[in-house]
């Protein structure tokens, strides 16, 4: 089956945009401990399968030829579309199951029976129908969209991912609305496994594309409060504290800085005790080489959130910029005794402790951050100058020629993305000069199971 095939017979291509926002399930997660709720993990990180839909465990043999080709088959497969294009629904799957009982090969009447049942919301039919559908035609992009949307709403968020993702490498032919929806739904995922940056990206994706509908925004919210939960799963009474959070998130998106300034200084009056808002800004202030502002954010985030190795990582980054190696120190050190997974709280050690001749140290440092992101231009660079100061050349040789291979993979990577949406965080000017943007890069992400 290919992507033209699909458009002739997809009708409405998607039901319902996105999803409504107003259920009253309690957050599983406060606010103020921002952890992963104990169900939602485990919903996440326990799918039934990793990609191969159970409904086609049970599906039955291929049938005889002569009942795929048989005039029954194609008199029910006929009535079937002709209920289906005049609305009589019911009748229209009662009949597509009694062809599909003769033919269980019927690609075509897998997808419309899939359609229907998406339509209805009938989520848990729907896999089984989709799951054919991809079993038969693999390279279908549309049908695994329908079977991973199905899932979602079946809370089968593992298998979920897995598929949209499936689709995403199929590819979707030009039906940009399905993609846009797909892209949603995967951005919710990344939310919900707490890859912020990551939902954040695709989100703001979507906001370019002019996607405004108050469920991104709600879900760009997520992001900025670093919430690992579903815009479902909004308490009602956090619903301002959300809106106003997606609101400024939509402005940094779109580059109104100086907007979002005045909704950040809103958002920190209205909510001056919730983590992440006063690191949000900050993170903002030091794209914009704000960096006394940001400052004074990052010591009020410090004051609400003191367990979050993020602040200190921001705040270390800002005096190492400004060359304040000394007052970099204690914070790059308190980082990496909260997130000893950080590449970035090794480095920013790495060059405190470098910059007051603490070479030994410095090469410590600097190694671990190598071991945690060994693709690093950054951190090869100065690993190589620790090691030159420490006396080992050949090492410091082997660092600088690997700094300058990964340095020119990088250079062919931000050429290809040249298109790419702006952020405030810009590139580094200078080499080993790590860049605004990797602070919040997770070094070792869990893997989607």
């Amino acid at each position: 089956m290919t992507e033209s095939h699909t458009k002739s017979r997809s009708g409405t291509e998607c039901k319902g945009l996105f999803l409504s926002l107003r259920a009253a399930v309690a957050w599983s997660c406060a606010l103020g401990s921002l952890c992963f709720s104990i169900g939602l993990t485990q919903a996440f990180a326990k799918p039934q399968q990793k990609a191969t839909p159970a409904a086609l465990q049970s599906k039955a043999s291929p049938p005889a030829k002569s009942d795929a080709d048989s005039a029954e088959f194609k008199k029910l497969a006929a009535r079937a579309k002709e209920a289906r294009d005049q609305n009589r629904l019911q009748e229209a799957v009662e009949l597509y199951e009694k062809a599909l009982r003769l033919n269980p090969r019927w690609e075509e009447g897998w997808w419309d029976v899939g359609r229907l049942d998406y339509e209805a919301d009938n989520y848990g039919d729907g896999v089984k129908a989709f799951g054919n559908v991809v079993e038969l035609d693999p390279k279908f992009g549309s049908a695994w969209a329908f079977l991973g949307l199905c899932e979602f709403e079946t809370r089968d968020y593992g298998n979920a991912f897995v598929h949209l993702q499936m689709a995403k490498s199929k590819g979707l032919g030009s039906n940009d609305e399905l993609w846009n929806v797909l892209e949603y739904h995967l951005a919710l995922l990344h939310i919900l496994h707490g890859e912020f940056e990551t939902a954040n990206k695709l989100l703001t994706e979507l906001l370019h594309q002019n996607v405004l509908a108050a469920d991104v925004k709600m879900a760009i919210g997520l992001t900025l409060l670093r919430v690992p939960v579903l815009p479902d799963q909004i308490d009602p009474e956090k619903d301002a504290l959300v809106t106003a959070a997606g609101r400024t998130g939509e402005l940094i998106a779109l580059s109104d800085f100086d907007e979002a300034h005045k909704s950040f200084e809103q958002l920190v009056h209205d909510y001056p005790a919730t983590p992440f808002v006063h690191y949000a800004y900050a993170l903002m202030l030091a794209g914009l080489s704000e960096y006394e502002k940001a400052e004074e954010e990052l010591l009020e985030e410090i004051k609400i959130n003191p367990e979050s190795a993020m602040p200190y990582t921001l705040l270390a980054y800002v005096n190492v910029r400004l060359n304040r190696f000394q007052d970099a120190l204690p914070l790059a050190q308190e980082a990496v005794k909260l997130a000893p997974q950080s590449f970035v709280a090794h480095y920013l050690l790495g060059r405190a402790l470098l910059a007051s001749d603490k070479v030994i140290d410095a090469v410590d440092e600097f190694s671990a951050a190598k071991r945690l992101a060994p693709d690093s231009p950054d951190v090869r660079y100065n690993l190589a100058v620790a090691l030159a100061r420490a006396k080992r050349p050949r090492e410091a040789a082997a660092e600088q020629a690997e700094f300058r291979r990964l340095s020119a993979l990088a250079q062919r990577e931000r050429s290809r993305g040249a298109s790419d949406v702006k952020n405030p965080s810009g590139n580094s000017s200078a080499p080993g000069e790590i860049e605004l943007n990797q602070l919040q890069s997770a070094p070792a992400p869990v893997p989607h199971q």
